[in-house]
């Protein structure tokens, strides 16, 4: 009973801290600010999904998962402030009512039982559909990026919640993996080369890569200058993974590479 309490008690405390966190109204978010805190926010999902395997693997003690639960607190607080700087309060309305109704029936438990835990781990589920819904319904990428964001942590929270509670991932692994999929295929970054500017010369190879994102156009080269390269040169992937850093699509690709060498 006494590490049951203390699931209770921790638990509060990351649905509090992560939850408080995506109802945020923050400012607009720049290109600059957008490459800020994505590491810690994909610590999130990889803490979580690491505890989903583990219990996958084998049962995990009271202990064990009481220090799980502490790791992941500790790592919702390192996210906070890049959470609140990615999440665009308008295009997550419909979302954010219902989630900020989860928030505030937290705080009035005097303790957290499984049965509640188990409660909530279900509307935890409920918003993160709804996130994803609502992505695939706004039109600007740059709502959809700042979802893709809301999306990625609603999920991992969802998962690590299931998981404390003893509920089945059967069924949400599987929408889980869609989502991140729906993220990764509506933001991926479109590379297109053109002709470099520089003047012609039979030893020069310039090429310049605009590669589109939600947050506007990043631009890299190929450049030789008599058989030797001073930019570049850069594949499709490497391009990809420059242009999206920063992005939720970052996060929802490191995840679903987890996801495939996991086996989910």
């Amino acid at each position: 009973m006494r590490a049951r309490l203390l699931r209770g008690v921790v638990w509060r405390g990351i649905t509090a801290a992560v939850l408080a966190v995506m109802v945020a109204v923050p400012a607009a978010v720049t290109p600059a600010q957008a490459t800020v805190g994505v590491d810690a926010i994909k610590k999130i999902g990889v803490k979580a999904f690491s505890l989903f395997l583990q219990a996958r693997d084998g049962d995990l003690t009271e202990q064990q998962l009481f220090e799980a639960l502490q790791e992941f607190v500790a790592v919702v607080g390192e996210a906070e402030d890049a959470i609140m700087a990615h999440l665009d309060a308008l295009a997550s309305a419909p979302w954010v009512g219902a989630a900020e109704h989860a928030i505030l029936e937290v705080p009035t438990l005097p303790v957290l039982t499984e049965d509640t835990l188990q409660d909530y781990a279900l509307e935890v589920a409920l918003h993160a559909r709804q996130a994803r819904r609502v992505f695939d319904a706004v039109d600007s990428e740059v709502e959809a990026d700042h979802l893709g964001f809301a999306i990625y942590s609603l999920y991992s929270v969802g998962l690590e919640a299931r998981v404390a509670a003893g509920i089945g991932t059967s069924t949400y692994m599987p929408n889980y993996r869609e989502a991140m999929q729906a993220i990764v295929d509506r933001l991926r970054p479109r590379c297109v080369p053109s002709e470099g500017d520089m003047d012609w010369h039979p030893s020069i190879y310039h090429v310049v890569w605009t590669c589109s994102t939600p947050h506007g156009n990043r631009v890299y080269q190929d450049r030789q200058e008599f058989g030797e390269w001073k930019e570049g040169p850069w594949t499709q992937p490497a391009l990809e993974a420059a242009a999206g850093a920063g992005t939720s699509w970052e996060l929802a690709t490191d995840q679903l590479q987890r996801m495939t060498d996991g086996g989910v």
